[in-house]
């Protein structure tokens, strides 16, 4: 197998099959002879690319054209053989299945990528692109691909940080060219509520309290779309029951007249009836928003809220959006309550290495705020057996570990000049810093927590948390390169080591600049002198 091949990930099968390179075709005219009824955003995502990374001018053609440099065939995988490649483990994030395996071979004189579906057309394209020179060639190669795990996402955060429609279509760009198929927004915080609510519209209304800067139905239709075109799927996030201050500023009557433990700290009471009313109107129009089969509930960290009444409310809510024919993805917590079952998702994000260290906590906080921390260390005591209660309930594991996963953890390399500053003011002070390398070191198959053979593995999922972001340069500088890590757990079956990996990476930083991503991190050592 050869690993110098500058892509990311890394495929399941490559090897380079000549010396030298092939011209794709003349600066103004790679033709590209695909078949009838591709669609659309296949041959788009691919000229677009071409042009603006590598000023190549690219015409579609009819198959059969002779001058084509480039075909594109679309056929059964039995057809093309391409059934010797191991199928996807995990859960599919789409409404309809599809298959992503394709194959790459770069002739002498031609380019031909043969693909099961319009799905793996874009994905050996983009492969393509992915290889193409300044000079407009690419190596003699012979690739065959498919991802390990069906389910390979990004979770934003885009209620503590609003991002406008444009932003987060780039970061959709980002995604596809990594190879990433899922989008969960986490639209709703303590912070913000960044969704229009037809129901409640005092959420972002004039109302005291409403959230300014939202998305309206036409923003995340667009969103949604343009996604779809890539062949990414958006998972919508209402956060319920904890982490709802923005909807209690809006409706100060969802408390029923309770104080709360803490001004920071609230939580939707299923026995207050004006809470159950809002839960309900407000999950009624989650459904509406997702595209796919699966919404996620949220369900974490619900901090001064009893254990009986926030196994209720997972409960209700998960039966509620069960009738209405979605599947549900909720934060690891939400397993304790019983219901979710193998149609379902839990997203594990509490890592192993993750000690709670109450006296520490409580040092640096103001005593109003350690009853909160007591509620806290309780529930994550029980974090140690969310995952085996799910693998014996046979509810799908979502990878997302906060100790690997977590793409606001600060780096501990120093950043090179131009970014120290930025490195300095972001990512999560409450989590241990690591280098690139460091979170690169692990696999999904190697977990020790998710060896089980009850076990099953959803996918993979980075997450971005943007409490300390305040523009898209931030959320840059802390996705990337880490979440082209993230993709390569995700997407490639075999185990990698980081100089392979890294080896691969410089490739992509003109493609990540093009794409609005200018301000990766870049260590110190790897400064030009």
């Amino acid at each position: 197998m050869t690993t110098n091949l500058p892509l990311v990930p890394l495929p399941t099968r490559a090897a380079t099959t000549r010396p030298g390179r092939v011209r794709l075709g003349t600066p103004d005219a790679v033709a590209v002879a695909v078949p009838p009824g591709l669609a659309r955003g296949v041959t788009d995502w691919f000229a677009t690319w071409a042009e603006r990374l590598h000023g190549l001018g690219v015409r579609m053609t009819p198959p059969g054209e002779s001058r084509a440099g480039i075909t594109v065939v679309v056929d059964d995988p039995d057809a093309l053989g391409l059934t010797r490649l191991p199928g996807p483990d995990g859960v599919d994030p789409r409404a309809a299945q599809a298959d992503e395996r394709y194959r790459l071979t770069v002739r002498p004189d031609s380019v031909l990528v043969e693909a099961a579906g319009d799905e793996a057309a874009f994905r050996g394209l983009t492969t393509l692109l992915q290889l193409v020179d300044p000079a407009g060639t690419v190596p003699g190669v012979a690739i065959e691909d498919g991802p390990a795990y069906a389910w390979r996402g990004l979770s934003l955060d885009v209620a503590r940080h609003y991002f406008p429609p444009e932003e987060i279509c780039s970061v959709i760009d980002l995604l596809a060219w990594h190879k990433l198929n899922v989008l969960h927004l986490h639209l709703t915080d303590s912070q913000a509520w960044r969704v229009e609510i037809a129901r409640r519209p005092g959420l972002t209304g004039s109302r005291p309290g409403a959230t300014a800067d939202f998305y309206s139905r036409a923003d995340l239709d667009r969103i949604i779309a343009y996604a779809a075109e890539r062949y990414v799927t958006v998972v919508p996030e209402f956060d319920m029951p904890g982490h709802v201050v923005a909807a209690f500023t809006a409706y100060p009557e969802l408390a029923g007249g309770a104080e709360p433990v803490h001004p920071h700290v609230r939580y939707l009471d299923p026995d207050v009836p004006e809470a159950a009313a809002f839960a309900h109107d407000v999950l009624h129009e989650l459904v509406d928003l997702a595209p796919g089969p699966f919404v996620h509930l949220g369900a974490d960290e619900p901090f001064g809220m009893p254990a009986a009444a926030y196994l209720r409310f997972v409960r209700d809510a998960h039966a509620l959006l069960r009738s209405r024919g979605k599947r549900v993805v909720a934060w690891q917590e939400a397993v304790r309550a019983g219901c979710l079952d193998g149609d379902d998702v839990v997203q594990y994000w509490i890592g192993p290495d993750n000690p709670f260290d109450v006296g520490q906590l409580k040092a640096r906080a103001p005593a109003a705020l350690h009853p909160v921390i007591d509620d806290a260390a309780r529930l994550f005591a029980l974090a140690p057996q969310d995952v085996p209660t799910a693998a014996a309930a046979g509810v799908p594991v979502l990878v997302s570990s906060n100790t690997m996963l977590y793409l606001d953890c600060p780096y501990a390399d120093t950043a090179d000049e131009e970014s120290g500053r930025r490195q300095r003011r972001v990512g999560h002070g409450d989590y241990l810093p690591h280098s690139p390398e460091q979170a690169f070191a692990w696999h999904p198959s190697t977990l020790p927590e998710l060896t089980s053979p009850a076990a099953r593995i959803a996918g993979v999922e980075a997450a971005i948390w943007c409490e300390t972001v305040d523009s898209f340069d931030d959320l840059a500088f802390l996705l990337l390169p880490r979440l082209a890590g993230a993709a390569e757990k995700a997407w490639t079956r075999q185990v990698t080591d980081w100089p392979d990996h890294h080896s691969r990476l410089a490739a992509h930083a003109d493609a990540w600049s093009a794409m609005g991503f200018r301000a990766a991190y870049r260590p110190m050592r790897t400064r030009p002198r």
